[in-house]
């Protein structure tokens, strides 16, 4: 599985952070829609060890439902020893939906919290993704 880049793992950590031992938490930035991050499941099997599915949303409202604008599901295996040990922090998108479009894509594919499958081209894809929206959150004041 493809994991993002060393710097939005970082980012990913400081969002970690701020989740704390939270099942969800609103982040607020003035200008820009709040970005909610929840855990939407534990104890998912991989290769690299024990994963926990995370989200990463911005909502909005039109005609009274909240529409993802994205919101992306990653799969997080956390081998750290120390907090700055980003190696051990496996951070890979695992989905990606815009509801604006539509669109839904899984990159990784979980049945009975075990990874069964994988996709590299969408993985790729929503990598080069989340490297730049990580990066947009941090720039935007997300993580102050």
């Amino acid at each position: 599985m493809k994991k993002i880049s060393q710097q939005a793992t970082e980012i990913f950590s400081q969002i970690l952070e701020k989740l704390g031992t939270q099942s969800h938490v609103k982040l607020e930035s003035s200008g820009f829609m709040p970005l909610t991050v929840e855990v939407l499941n534990r104890f998912i099997t991989t290769a690299a060890g024990e994963g926990t599915i995370y989200s990463l949303c911005h909502y909005y409202e039109m005609n009274g439902d909240l529409m993802r604008d994205p919101e992306m599901c990653f799969l997080v295996v956390d081998c750290r020893k120390e907090p700055t040990d980003f190696k051990n922090l496996h951070v890979c998108p695992q989905m990606f939906q815009q509801d604006s479009f539509p669109l839904y894509e899984e990159s990784i594919e979980i049945e009975n919290n075990t990874v069964v499958a994988f996709w590299p081209g969408y993985q790729h894809q929503h990598c080069l993704f989340a490297n730049q929206w990580l990066k947009n959150i941090q720039q935007q004041g997300f993580l102050k």
